[in-house]
């Protein structure tokens, strides 16, 4: 005989519920972790590429190409697109890079990333030189 037991009520509807729930939460997650390291990959390059555009006889424009080749290479599948920028303020070098993240989420919509770092001009100066 097939006797239903009391306790076992409402178990079935709850799993139900809870396991689409917890997988939606659970890609949330994901998504927000590959945005993280989206921006943490843009922020190396962007820093990189100041400090290469800062160098003696550079550009900030060879600072920003520099910047994109990185990100290509270490997050080509990570962001669908991306775009480096250098500019020149006084003696410092600043990269902008930005990006928009892959979605495994259809109904979030593109997450765009962005970072900057900043560089010294490179100057020799002489031991001893006022």
């Amino acid at each position: 005989m097939n006797r239903v037991r009391s306790d076992d009520r409402g178990e079935v509807s709850a799993t139900v519920i809870l396991v689409p729930v917890v997988l939606v939460a659970l890609l949330f997650v994901i998504q927000f972790s590959l945005a993280y390291y989206a921006r943490t990959v843009l922020a190396g390059a962007a820093q990189d590429g100041a400090a290469a555009g800062a160098r003696r006889d550079s550009s900030p424009s060879a600072g920003a190409s520099l910047s994109d080749q990185l990100i290509s290479e270490s997050a080509g599948s990570l962001l669908t697109s991306h775009s480096s920028a250098g500019g020149l303020s006084g003696d410092t070098v600043t990269v902008t890079a930005s990006g928009e993240v892959v979605s495994i989420l259809p109904f979030v919509g593109t997450i765009t990333v962005s970072a900057s770092g900043s560089a010294r001009i490179e100057r020799f100066e002489p031991q001893g030189a006022p």
